[in-house]
């Protein structure tokens, strides 16, 4: 390998050699940028949901029956001092009637889509639930809808909005949800309806991808800018400062070009990989740059082979432990999680070979040796002297970063990422309030034996005590499910009073069958029970309750249902996007934490066969777990939880935070001086500048994310230049006594 990497960097003082390459850079890179069109944004949450796990085998199972319960919007209308306006009421019913021809649209559910049903002697008659050009009547019709628990969910507590549900398809690209989304939201400005509040998963995910796209572009474009400011900065010299910088953009041009080819889309996560491949590429081409400048060779070509020579190995060593690192995630069950671990890693593999293949095409002559001067005897010097209060200093912080671990707690709020004035954010915290939720729920329920049908008393006398704990006690205002048919055929039977709206005694609900037959007949059990009559649910809308809330809720139903139900009568399951992702959000926190396991044990095989010395493996891996260890303490004493976006952090800081330990590490090897002391002096004298660099340009990168008003944006950046700067400190001060104490 070493005789191969010679050989080809003595054809630099070739020209033709030279030009080739420069050709082949030029060619290689506008190629990859003519893919770049083909890059696209998409945040669907359903493909954070675990591939394999049972409960997504089993919701779409239950998909299949009655559809997706993400499938939808809400449109809520205000009006004051009452919704119940002869006016306001006939341009939404008028608005409504046009929405017809929207493709995409499978149905609507309100006020003006519900009949009120009476018996009569001719069966079943359906009247208008709402007469909006009667006064007198409409007058009527309003206190029955208030007073009805059927009714009532599409009217606020406060009669100053009414809901119209919007049902759609489930579409498979963001092209058709935005389609679909913007014909909506047209025919309601032509409607001249001012105030209304639409929310759903279409708003939300639009909101989301509109934040990301943003990010994503403002964020790259400040790291370029940034990085040109710190290198002519530091450096002195538009030259110096043009090689990291082609490097790291030609880096990241390979990678997104690679990933529009293959029609990849950006997500949440991969925000990410541009930092990552920017910063990383930057580095790998400040240790070459340091290391030619310090090289007191006359002969520029032995300059350059020389100095190319003693920070390749390193260089390939961090970026294979690096690679490692992120490729760990591979073992996560999630499509996203997957995408950032393969292409964070195989950028982290291009910058590698683009900065050792074309780098050296941009060093000169000329590049004056390095005279940044750093006080590198005093500070070794000082560390050994103060070594003890070190030690303790780091015992202490290391302990209070325990308590602040024990603090954390697993959870999401996914609106309370958008921005506090975000109108998204807003519009569902307003349907929470005045409609009880906005976030689908649902609980399959099923006989437990085979043979027995849903609508058997037995049967529906256990569903009842679940439905009295779901409004009791679980929380939800407003649920749908096979009980309303009962209720709803014991209203028509009594004469159709609101009151009778109740479960019926066992006498009535077997002389009611017909009615419950009838209204089948109707469609009222549409989306309530299949057509088995094998099986059902409880669908209704919660709050955003923050997934740690929720999830104990649903453990509280689950003990509920173990303990109250009869489970030879009535089996029950919860379901749905909400809990799918809520439990997903819980166990990917856990597995990313198992993927950072498996990346330090990885890593530090890799770097006990480099080193081979097990005592240099434990050094290596010591000052990269101490900062994870402050982080996360950190976030504990901030209240911070840990969720998907916030455990990322650990698997990314350890993998780029490595790379300065490893060239510290390969450094203090390569030192000849018999002394500990001189050999941690010419260490730092050797890489200790190269070091400082490159994380003043990472935490320099990485701050820049915390003026993102999107929260999870916000956080990436925060944790991960503070994780940064705890790893800088810690090569700077602890890596070098435990050196010292291990020789």
């Amino acid at each position: 390998m070493k005789k191969l990497v010679q050989k080809f960097y003595s054809n630099f003082k070739d020209k033709e050699f030279r030009f080739m390459l420069y050709a082949v850079w030029l060619i290689s890179a506008a190629f990859f940028i003519s893919q770049f069109p083909k890059l696209s944004v998409a945040f669907e949450f359903e493909k954070f949901f675990a591939d394999d796990n049972e409960d997504k085998v089993f919701f779409e199972n239950h998909v299949k029956r009655f559809g997706y319960d993400n499938d939808y919007l809400l449109i809520a209308f205000e009006s004051q001092p009452s919704v119940f306006d002869p006016n306001f009421l006939s341009k939404i019913e008028h608005w409504e009637n046009k929405i017809d021809t929207i493709s995409g649209l499978l149905g609507t559910q309100s006020v003006f889509d519900l009949k009120h049903l009476i018996k009569s002697p001719y069966g079943i008659t359906a009247i208008p639930l709402i007469h909006t050009q009667d006064a007198e009547k409409l007058k009527r019709d309003s206190v029955r809808i208030i007073s009805h628990p059927l009714y009532s969910n599409f009217i606020s507590e406060n009669s100053e909005s009414l809901i119209v549900q919007i049902n759609h398809k489930h579409f498979k690209t963001p092209k058709s949800e935005w389609a679909f989304f913007n014909s909506l939201e047209s025919t309601l400005n032509q409607s001249q309806i001012k105030d209304f509040r639409i929310v759903g998963k279409l708003v939300a995910q639009q909101s989301f991808i509109g934040h990301i796209r943003s990010d994503f572009s403002i964020f790259l474009g400040l790291g370029v800018l940034v990085t040109i400011i710190l290198l002519l900065l530091i450096y002195r010299s538009f030259n110096i400062m043009l090689l990291p910088l082609l490097m790291s953009v030609t880096s990241l041009i390979y990678l997104l070009g690679f990933m529009a080819m293959l029609q990849i889309e950006l997500s949440i996560l991969s925000v990410l990989i541009p930092p990552i491949i920017l910063f990383v590429s930057t580095s790998d081409a400040i240790h070459l740059v340091n290391a030619f400048r310090q090289n007191e060779e006359e002969d520029f070509l032995k300059r350059l082979k020389s100095s190319i020579k003693k920070v390749f190995s390193p260089t390939l060593l961090t970026s294979i432990t690096t690679a490692l690192g992120f490729f760990s995630l591979l073992i996560l069950p999630t499509q996203p999680i997957k995408e950032l671990g393969v292409f964070a890693g195989l950028g982290v593999l291009i910058a590698f070979v683009v900065n050792f293949l074309f780098g050296p095409l941009l060093i000169r002559r000329n590049y004056r040796q390095q005279f940044i001067k750093l006080p590198y005897k005093r500070w070794a010097v000082r560390l050994i002297q103060y070594k003890r209060i070190v030690i303790t200093v780091y015992v202490l912080l290391i302990i209070v970063s325990i308590f602040g671990i024990f603090q954390l707690k697993t959870d999401a709020y996914l609106l309370k990422d958008l921005p506090e004035n975000s109108e998204v954010r807003n519009d569902f915290q307003y349907l929470d309030t005045a409609f009880g939720g906005s976030k689908p729920w649902e609980l399959a329920i099923y006989p437990a034996d085979e043979n027995k049908d849903i609508l058997e008393y037995e049967f529906l006398k256990e569903a009842l005590k679940v439905e009295n704990f779901l409004k009791d006690s679980f929380g939800i205002k407003k649920v749908l499910s096979p009980l309303d048919l009962v209720k709803y055929a014991n209203q028509i039977d009594k004469g159709g009073l609101t009151k009778f709206y109740q479960f019926p005694s066992k006498k009535d609900f077997e002389m009611q069958e017909p009615i419950r037959n009838q209204l089948s007949n109707r469609g009222v059990t549409e989306g309530i029970i299949d057509s088995s009559r094998k099986y059902a649910r409880f669908a209704g809308f919660i709050p955003e309750w923050g997934s740690h809330d929720t999830q104990n809720r649903n453990y509280a139903l689950q003990d509920f249902i173990a303990r109250e139900i009869d489970g030879n009568v009535l089996a029950a399951r919860i379901t749905g996007t909400t809990y799918l992702i809520d439990k997903s959000n819980e166990s990917l926190s856990l597995e990313l934490l198992k993927g950072l396991l498996l990346a330090v044990l990885m890593i530090a095989i890799t770097l006990g066969i480099y080193f081979k010395s097990f005592k240099m493996l434990l050094i290596s891996l010591v000052p990269n777990f101490i900062p994870l260890l402050f982080t996360a303490g950190i976030m504990g004493f901030m209240g911070v939880p840990l969720k998907l976006t916030t455990a990322i952090i650990f698997v990314v800081a350890f993998g780029i935070a490595v790379d300065d330990t490893i060239h510290f590490l390969g450094a203090y090897k390569k030192q000849k001086a018999k002394s500990p002391l001189w050999r941690i002096i010419k260490t730092f004298k050797s890489a200790g500048l190269a070091i400082l660099i490159t994380s003043v340009l990472i935490i320099g990168g990485f701050v820049l994310f915390t003026l993102s008003s999107f929260a999870t944006t916000f956080y990436l950046g925060f944790f991960l230049s503070m994780a940064m700067l705890f790893a800088l400190l810690t090569d700077l001060i602890l890596l070098p006594l435990l050196l010292k104490r291990s020789s």
